[in-house]
């Protein structure tokens, strides 16, 4: 039935693109404008911003060849194309991203509004876009007018080591009076911790975990909030509920391991700053700011920390604090803290939100009054508890990945991390709680204390992350490849937390490099991602060490006595240089460039000879399975792709005597390394998967010798039994580099494989995340099924980095130079699978490749998205075999015949959707 489904979805495309060829001359329309890679974006920092667009349009080869974009102080000047802040002319440029703003200097709290408007390959013109629209944040240390103001709960005065102090969240309110009709208002708020603002009862945006997770000795972000709907006439009330999150609160390991210091990283207490600017219609404004004229207290939330839980007893609500009319006459004044060392800075991020919720499947009772509820799959956020009981009543909530054999869940893995949340009811009806500033990653939540028996009503699982998995599909004719996918992307939402994380459950969450560095390119696919990495590029250039290194997370609290390691401090390169591949973003690179220069003189003077000692943490390729890899020969291997990409980065920046400079390096390390590493015939010193791995997709064996490697790579692969002996650095370059030299059935065999050590053993074992190991659990009643490992997590997207070979040649979707402008079709195309179907949303719009056999002949059908070109490889020399649609290649003007060797025939296409019907 799967690939009758293909058939017919490639035949409904045939017949999309035959209507097309009838409407060629369509107009082009601009979708999804976007400033600073978000929507309508409200107080961004950035004085020259960047402008994107999306074309669609029918038929094939549709261009854009100019572009006008206009900037207005009013929605109603620019509805009158009135630029009376920018008019950039007719630009003749094909370019539709990365495009900035050139107009008058941008005002401190201010709105704009703009529009753009194309012309197409003939010269015609496009409707102007939708109005959008961004506003500037607080551009001047002179704009603030608040103060940081908390409420003191004391200070911590138990053992750091035996007992955890959990201070309770603080509330502050602030009345105020509004008489005249507004025009415009404006809310600027942040917090040294973590903070929630309301206004007039309701919670001010859809974010959580505010302002974010910073170094705050070097920054500290604020959000803008346009609250002009939510003020009224009389008396309104703003207030913010504050904890202590990243800056005050319990950070990954530090409590398992002993540190001196557990917590209180950066401060001790969380404080509030915030203002709100109101613009009123008779051009009169005034300033709300915090100050000692607001009111504080404690309240219900007893207890919250990211790591630990939240605690909230309802019988100490405070009911109507946020709202008009309540009586603050027994809170006190706040007390008052200082500005903070870091720079007060525009969150550039996307911050974490309620992305989906989930009902649970099913409840167990493994034991009397002990109820584990099943939302059935592996998730980061919270749950929502709805509950009817007697006041006092405490209902305990505890969360686990997976189930020991008895039912109860398994919290060992989770180390020191209590990720217990407790709710105390107040016994007034039927109550709804969700927990503030706290988090845990879950597919089972354990209940107990609940009175009477619990429906599958009781919970709800509230998914949060930073981003939507929405930018790729993928399809295929093996069940449990596509599990995989789901799983990469439930695992990548997962874990996109703010920061990249390791995990979302034990005492870490941490943004580990290498696994970041590792998984980046895959993470392009699933997800746009390039906000979200913009931000934590700042996070990593801040904690780059004095002495040029990269360390193994950032940000970085604290350390360990080694502080890098080889092949996670790589991840100052290689994560910028994805930025640029993927979404052509040179600014980045920029950004980054002084840091990466200085890390490159780091391994220069660590280096002799050119080659790179291991050095640092040396962990290595962590997990690998029955071969070990030296760390030298990782190090030094790195150390050569940090030099050939430098050479591409600094040419993309104009800087040609780096880039010359960075290729004779990349010679020299590649000389050296093979004297050390590659043997005669082509072998590797040590002879293990991952060093042909590495040395083969970093370009790095000698031209002449690279064929023998990837042969003997390919050998050891089906002496193995088409499965792995590597870890995280292996595992995600072997299939690449066996596909990059024509490998690819075996790459398929290992893809499809569902013994241990593979992806298919942990789908097989009902997983439905990806795991830190590939053994973490079995179903069965084996010694698995209740393993009580320390480092056990079950939401590790390492191992997810298959997702980049799944895209780049399994569908076949990858781009020739930066930025998805120059497409390359290459699906890797085998009798390993009956059908595989994909498609990645592109900056430049949504690219779509699917293939699949009809006895001899290979269907491939190919979407290009306009404004586009793309090299399409199929698997044929003999152009006789070959048609698209029911023409000849010779005869159809819309394509361009480039190439035909003796295993390939390379075509030439501009946007629209191609079949294509190929003998093999």
């Amino acid at each position: 039935m799967k690939i009758h489904l293909s058939a017919l979805f490639l035949t409904l495309l045939t017949m999309v693109s035959s209507y097309s060829q009838h409407k060629k001359n369509d107009a082009l329309t601009i979708h999804e404008t976007r400033v600073e890679y978000l929507t309508n974006p409200e107080g961004i920092d950035v004085k020259r911003p960047r402008f994107s667009w999306i074309l669609k349009g029918n038929g094939r080869n549709r261009l854009q060849s100019a572009y006008q974009i206009i900037v207005a102080s009013s929605s109603t000047k620019l509805a009158q194309n009135e630029a009376d802040v920018w008019d950039s002319g007719k630009v003749n440029s094909n370019h539709t991203n990365q495009i900035e703003y050139d107009g008058i200097s941008m005002k401190s709290d201010s709105k704009y509004y703009w529009k753009v408007k194309i012309w197409d390959e003939s010269n015609n013109p496009s409707q102007w876009s939708s109005s959008a629209h961004w506003s500037m944040g607080l551009l001047n240390f002179s704009s603030w007018k608040g103060l940081f103001i908390g409420h003191d709960v004391g200070y911590n005065t138990v053992d750091k080591y035996d007992s955890l102090y959990l201070p309770p969240a603080r509330y502050l309110r602030k009345s105020f009076t509004i008489n005249k009709k507004i025009k415009q208002a404006t809310a600027y708020t942040t917090a040294l911790g973590l903070y929630e603002l309301r206004l007039n009862g309701n919670k001010v945006g859809d974010d959580y975990f505010l302002p974010g997770w910073t170094d705050y000795n070097k920054r500290l972000y604020y959000q803008t909030f346009d609250i002009t709907d939510r003020l009224q006439e009389g008396e309104n009330v703003v207030g913010a509920v504050i904890a202590d999150g990243w800056y005050a609160g319990y950070i990954g390991y530090a409590l398992l391991v002993r540190l001196d210091k557990v917590r209180e990283f950066y401060g001790v207490n969380p404080s509030f700053m915030g203002q709100i600017h109101i613009e009123y219609e008779d051009g009169s404004t005034e300033i709300i700011a915090s100050d000692r004229s607001w009111k504080s207290n404690e309240g219900a939330i007893r207890e919250a920390d990211i790591i630990m839980g939240e605690t909230y007893d309802a019988r100490l609500e405070h009911s109507g604090w946020d709202t008009p009319n309540y009586d603050d006459s027994g809170w006190k004044n706040p007390k008052i803290y200082t500005y903070p060392n870091g720079k007060l800075e525009a969150h550039p991020g996307t911050k974490v939100k309620n992305v989906e919720q989930l009902k649970p499947i099913e409840i167990t009772e493994p034991g009397p009054g002990t109820y584990v509820f099943n939302l059935g799959k592996n998730i980061a956020g919270i749950a929502e508890l709805k509950v009817k009981g007697p006041k006092g009543t405490k209902v305990q909530l505890r969360f686990g990945e997976i189930l020991k054999s008895d039912g109860h869940i398994q919290t060992e893995n989770l180390r020191k991390a209590r990720a217990t949340d407790t709710y105390i009811l107040k016994g007034e009806g039927l109550e709804t709680w969700q927990p503030k500033f706290t988090y845990h990653g879950f597919q089972y939540v354990e209940v107990t204390g609940y009175p009477g028996n619990p429906t599958l009503d009781a919970i709800t699982g509230l998914v949060l992350s930073s981003i939507e998995t929405d930018a790729s599909t993928f399809d295929s004719s093996n069940a449990m490849n596509n599990t995989l996918f789901k799983n990469i992307n439930t695992t990548q939402s997962a874990n996109f937390f703010e920061i990249p994380t390791d995990c979302p459950q034990r005492d870490e969450r941490l943004g580990w490099t290498g696994d970041a560095q590792i998984y980046m390119r895959s993470a392009t696919y699933n997800s746009d991602v390039a906000a979200f990495v913009t931000k934590f590029l700042v996070d990593l250039d801040d904690a780059q060490r004095w002495y040029g290194a990269y360390p193994n997370f950032a940000p970085f609290p604290y350390s360990r006595p080694n502080q890098y390691a080889p092949a996670w401090m790589d991840v100052g390169i290689i994560i910028p240089y994805n930025m640029y591949k993927v979404y052509n973003d040179t600014r980045a690179l920029d950004f980054m460039y002084e840091g990466m220069q200085k890390f490159m003189e780091f391994q220069e003077d660590a280096s002799t000879d050119y080659l790179r000692p291991g050095g640092g943490n040396n962990w290595g390729d962590w997990l690998a399975v029955n071969e070990e890899t030296s760390h030298d020969f990782i190090g030094s291997s790195f150390y050569g792709y940090d030099a050939k990409l430098m050479a591409e980065m600094a040419e993309a920046l104009g800087k040609t005597k780096d880039a010359a400079n960075y290729r004779n390096l990349f010679e020299n390390i590649k000389k050296a390394f093979a004297k050390k590493y590659i043997l005669a015939n082509g072998r590797t010193t040590e002879d293990t998967q991952t060093t042909y791995a590495l040395a083969l997709y970093f370009d790095l064996y000698p031209d002449e010798l690279a064929k023998k490697g990837a042969a003997r790579l390919a050998e050891k692969i089906e002496k193995n039994g088409y499965k792995f002996a590597t870890g995280f650095l292996g595992t995600k370059h072997v299939m690449l580099a066996l596909s990059k030299y024509g490998y690819n059935d075996i790459s398929y065999k290992i893809f499809q494989q569902t013994e241990y050590p593979s992806w298919g053993y942990s789908v097989e074992n009902g997983s439905t995340s990806i795991w830190e190991r590939w053994n973490s659990y079995t179903k069965d009643n084996s010694e698995n099924s209740d393993l009580n490992a320390k480092m056990n997590s079950f939401s590790h997207y390492a191992f997810g980095s298959v997702a980049e070979w799944m895209f780049q040649h399994a569908v076949g979707i990858d781009t020739e130079d930066s930025g998805y402008r120059n497409i390359i079709i290459e699906p890797a195309i085998t009798k390993e699978m009956d059908f595989i179907e994909g498609s990645y949303k592109s900056i430049n719009g949504t690219i779509a490749s699917a293939w699949n056999w009809k006895g001899n002949r290979v269907l491939m059908n190919i979407k290009i998205p306009v404004n586009t070109k793309a090299k399409v490889y199929i698997p044929t020399s003999i152009l006789s075999d070959i048609k698209e649609g029911n023409k000849s290649l010779s005869s159809n003007e819309s394509i361009k015949i480039l190439e035909s060797n003796e295993k390939e025939t390379i075509v030439e296409v501009g946007s629209g959707t191609y079949f294509f019907n190929a003998k093999i």
